[in-house]
């Protein structure tokens, strides 16, 4: 799989000036870029638990090619011992989209190089996150919007505030979303997913849980409470437990009942043979 990491900033389009502090590997990025990189999300180990907040709030907390690195840097060198990947956001929106920069007018862009600037690193973001080995979950206040609203629906349980909302509008800027239509294919339904794109319409918390968008909604004052209930609950299973089961929700969907049977008898096995260590 390609990484996120080195693709997603538009440096195969022609004719594009190059950004500078934008290194990888250990190479020390410049001051200023470093700050505004380690600001922009904060990813933080609390007990058993990683936790990662976007942190631009007054972006929407929109998601740029920086965020998207260091948190796929974050979940590829998860601790052994990390039983929940908690994901929330600072302000008054989860997340409003992306923010990423097109290539300039006239930059004589190939569809090969839009796909390795845009298309790729985006959908290896989404399959990272759907990749991760332990539940994650999401807490989810104000708008859900476009990547917000995919990261949602790619969460193992997405809580969200009674008054968030969730909208894939990409077409109202003659943009064909099927990057986000990806990510939620197989979490709603076609005629949801239809909808969602064609109407851009903006779908309250209670519709979005009853669609298969978010699993629980609670009301505003109790999002909080009920993030440290469900999160709590996970601290307490053991690894081979919650890793057990993500990889049986994981994988189940796509294999037949015998290979479920299977599947379902080994990790059932191996989860309480830890209790006889």
């Amino acid at each position: 799989m390609r990484s996120p990491i080195s693709a997603w900033p538009i440096s195969k389009c022609r004719q594009r000036p190059p950004v500078s502090g934008k290194r990888s590997g250990r190479q020390k990025p410049n001051k200023k870029r470093e700050e505004k990189t380690l600001s922009d999300v904060l990813i933080n180990t609390r007990g058993n638990v990683l936790e990662i907040t976007l942190n631009r709030p007054d972006k929407g907390n929109a998601l740029t090619p920086e965020m998207a690195q260091a948190i796929t840097a974050a979940l590829k060198s998860l601790s052994p011992e990390t039983r929940v990947v908690l994901m929330n956001a600072k302000g008054g929106d989860f997340c409003t989209g992306r923010s990423a920069a097109m290539p300039a007018a006239g930059s004589r862009a190939t569809a090969l190089d839009l796909r390795t600037a845009i298309s790729d690193p985006v959908l290896d973001f989404y399959e990272v996150l759907r990749e991760i080995p332990v539940p994650f979950i999401t807490a989810i206040r104000g708008r859900a919007a476009g990547v917000g609203c995919a990261i949602a629906a790619l969460a193992d349980v997405a809580i969200a505030a009674e008054s968030a909302t969730f909208q894939v509008p990409e077409m109202n800027h003659d943009i064909a979303p099927t990057l986000v239509l990806n990510a939620l294919a197989d979490r709603v339904s076609r005629a949801t997913l239809a909808r969602m794109v064609l109407t851009r319409d903006v779908i309250p918390a209670t519709e979005a849980k009853t669609l298969g968008i978010v699993g629980i909604t609670v009301a505003d004052a109790g999002i909080d409470a009920e993030v440290e209930r469900v999160v709590g609950q996970l601290e307490k299973n053991s690894v081979p437990t919650v890793r057990g089961i993500k990889a049986f929700l994981s994988m189940s969907p796509e294999t037949s009942f015998a290979s479920r049977k299977e599947l379902a008898a080994l990790i059932n096995c191996v989860a309480t043979a830890e209790k006889f260590r």
